[in-house]
């Protein structure tokens, strides 16, 4: 029997001035479920997770959290939603358990009921023993999963997470999918931004590809396999830091025309027409200063599917 129907979106449209950023969207996301929202820069992701958030009024169309509808109740609709932004919203001068305590307060939470919730979520992420420490000398993936715990604080049954590895290395977030893996089996719909396949094809229970504002694929990622390969080459890696922009311009001026080069946080992804391409490609990297602390070429089912002209199983808006 399918679980029951947490967060819905039906036919969301959202325009900026002329420009319309989604257009009749429309995304289911199940209690006991990760879906993964996939798509380039631009094609809008974030404008979809502001929506769902209820940050973000839509033109036309409904967003319902457990059949609540933000237009007609958005203090019940904020209730039902926990909201994780790419960059941690905690304070560095605070202490975990004083931050989870302001976090708290927003929320309406008072006396032993507040308490309660900050110690039970600060255990959820695994963060008890460093409940006084001051946020300062957390790291990056200690601050991410306490951002976690406070979008926890008021048990919502939806969590949205917008880049939620973006700036993480492999160990922190392969930490913060088993916590999502287990908020999950809890019973919680979870719905993240990532534009990370092989991310997605790991840790989600289905994917959402947009493009162009346009949802244009969405099923299980082994539905998704279902299409033709192709014989792009990919290259995923780790940069021991992240470059400043004037570098990365100057780079992707140089790259050839077959070449695609994402960079999120100190994550890298790099692709080409041709193996030998890919590799004239890291060179340039390479030559200009870019250091890589790992990289890989991927597990590459997804990789491949979602970068196929005949990528279209999914529902088409």
């Amino acid at each position: 029997m399918p679980l029951p129907v947490a967060l819905s979106l039906v036919d969301v449209t959202v325009r900026y001035g002329a420009r319309t950023a989604i257009e009749r969207v429309s995304l289911d996301v199940r209690r006991g479920e990760i879906v993964g929202l996939l798509g380039p820069n631009g094609s809008g992701k974030s404008t979809t997770l502001a929506v769902a958030a209820g940050v973000l009024d839509p033109v036309c169309g409904t967003v319902t959290a457990e059949g609540c509808s933000r237009a007609t109740n958005p203090a019940a609709f904020a209730q039902y939603i926990g909201l994780v932004p790419q960059e941690p919203a905690v304070y560095d001068e605070l202490t975990a358990v004083a931050n989870l305590t302001f976090f708290g307060q927003l929320y309406g939470l008072v006396g032993h009921d507040l308490r309660r919730r900050v110690t039970r979520a600060l255990a959820r992420v695994k963060l008890t023993d460093r409940a006084q420490s001051r946020v300062s000398t957390f790291s990056g993936g200690m601050k991410q999963r306490l951002n976690l715990a406070a979008a926890l604080l008021h048990d919502p049954p939806v969590l949205l997470l917008d880049e939620p590895t973006a700036s993480l290395d492999p160990a922190s977030r392969d930490a913060l999918f088993a916590d999502l893996t287990r908020f999950r089996d809890d019973g919680h719909a979870i719905l993240l931004t990532t534009h990370h396949m092989d991310e997605a094809e790991a840790g989600c229970d289905r994917i959402a590809v947009l493009e162009g504002g346009r949802l244009v694929a969405n099923g299980p990622p082994a539905e998704l396999l279902h299409t033709r390969r192709t014989d792009r080459a990919v290259l995923y890696g780790h940069l021991r830091t992240r470059p400043p922009k004037y570098l990365e311009r100057a780079i992707r001026q140089r790259l050839s025309a077959s070449a695609e080069l994402e960079i999120t946080g100190r994550r890298l992804r790099l692709s080409a027409n041709t193996s030998e391409q890919l590799g004239e490609t890291l060179a340039t990297l390479l030559a200009e200063g870019i250091e890589l602390e790992s990289f890989r070429t991927p597990a590459g089912a997804l990789e491949r599917a979602l970068r196929s002209d005949e990528c279209g199983t999914g529902e088409r808006a």
